[in-house]
């Protein structure tokens, strides 16, 4: 494993990092079906450790991330020195303050869910709206808790291997059906030489966001051409079925 500032990030990037080429084809697709034209900006929120940034910086959009988690943003930083068009701030939602400045906002990989609050859900894309030019592009990914309550496990386990290391997370959920709060509680732990046994606990909160009460706050707002999908393989409009909630819509021209 790495440093011990770091940990956390190789954590994430051991378990929920996954393949960008399917994220970026699926961009690229999107960008063009809302005729999204060159020079493109684009927010990318939430953007963890970076791998995100790398793909918009190298097909060369300007691109801004924003990260408030203090280990992740040390990875995005160093990310974000290998190019002059990517910019990284340590913001979570509620640094969004521009007007009309993106092309293009995207939420990938669930940050949007971490809004327990549904004022905040609501400011937030007020923030958005506001945020993206005329004819701009909004497109967020989030857990369909739904449909994950549906088909509830109340415990997960898998494995991993980072730097030669087998690292083992188990993962127990819980539902606050009072409060719409599903809660991760997640335990990695691996074998180390010199230290025995290392054990690292996280927990994560998130709102149970129903599509129905997403569409209506995205309308609400005044965004149009609203469009739902299940996976990054989709190339038209779908009806959400799984464990995925995508979403795009339209700031008017």
């Amino acid at each position: 494993m790495n440093t011990q500032r770091n940990l956390r990030s190789d954590l994430y990037s051991a378990f929920y990092q996954t393949d960008t080429s399917e994220v970026i084809e699926f961009v690229q697709w999107l960008a063009a079906a809302y005729d999204i034209l060159e020079p493109v900006k684009i927010l990318d929120i939430g953007c963890g450790t970076g791998r995100m940034l790398r793909e918009f910086g190298t097909m060369g959009w300007e691109t801004v991330g924003m990260e408030p988690d203090p280990d992740y943003i040390t990875q995005a930083l160093l990310v974000a020195e290998e190019f002059k068009n990517v910019t990284v701030l340590p913001e979570g939602f509620a640094g969004i303050h521009g007007t009309e400045e993106f092309n293009i906002i995207a939420a990938i990989n669930g940050p949007f869910s971490y809004l327990v609050k549904i004022e905040d859900r609501i400011d937030t894309l007020r923030r958005m709206f506001q945020a993206l030019k005329p004819g701009g592009l909004l497109f967020l990914d989030l857990a369909n808790f739904l449909w994950i309550l549906n088909n509830f496990k109340d415990r997960t386990a898998r494995t991993a291997t980072r730097d030669g290391k087998t690292i083992n997370l188990v993962v127990h959920h819980f539902a606050n059906f009072h409060n719409c709060i599903f809660t991760s509680e997640e335990l990695f732990f691996w074998d180390d030489p010199e230290e025995g046994q290392v054990r690292i606990n996280e927990t994560h909160n998130f709102g149970i966001i129903s599509l129905h009460e997403l569409l209506y706050f995205l309308e609400t707002q005044g965004f149009t051409k609203i469009q739902t999908y299940n996976s990054y393989k989709a190339r038209k409009n779908e009806k959400v079925t799984g464990s995925r909630l995508m979403i795009s819509a339209k700031k008017p021209n």
